[in-house]
């Protein structure tokens, strides 16, 4: 069932679910610090038992990084590693050769601009030893 504002939340949630909205979105959803119809999405879209563990964290990180960062690396990882995201996270890259370029670079491992190196062919190997790929977010696979 889809929570709404035309749902009367306080009836469909858990009493502790409840609490915890209204400590963290404020009484029927003024002068909270969280929007009360992102709260009931998350809700919606996970568990009340996700909301009430890790949604401070997940808007922190998600106005930090970006949410669909967050959510990518949740949907590889689950929420239980959340706490390992900001070490996980290399980027959002439309391109593996872009990523593996800037991965190395990052990780000073610079090659010598003379060289000729197949970005996509190091993307590869990458992608099979170190780094895990969602949609077009990267992440360490080892953090």
């Amino acid at each position: 069932m889809t929570i709404t504002f035309t749902t009367t939340y306080p009836d469909t949630l858990k009493p502790e679910t409840v609490a915890v909205l209204e400590e963290l979105c404020g009484q029927n959803g003024e002068g909270g610090a969280y929007y009360l119809e992102d709260a009931l999405v998350f809700i919606d879209e996970y568990s009340e038992a996700a909301f009430i563990e890790y949604y401070e964290e997940y808007v922190e990180l998600g106005e930090q990084y970006t949410f669909p960062a967050v959510e990518a690396f949740i949907s590889e990882h689950g929420f239980g590693r959340m706490e390992f995201f900001t070490d996980a996270y290399i980027g959002e890259f439309y391109s593996p050769s872009d990523m593996a370029e800037d991965y190395l670079s990052y990780e000073s491992q610079d090659a010598d601009s003379r060289l000729c190196i197949d970005w996509r062919e190091t993307a590869d190997w990458l992608l099979a030893h170190e780094v895990d790929r969602v949609g077009d977010y990267y992440f360490r696979s080892s953090f």
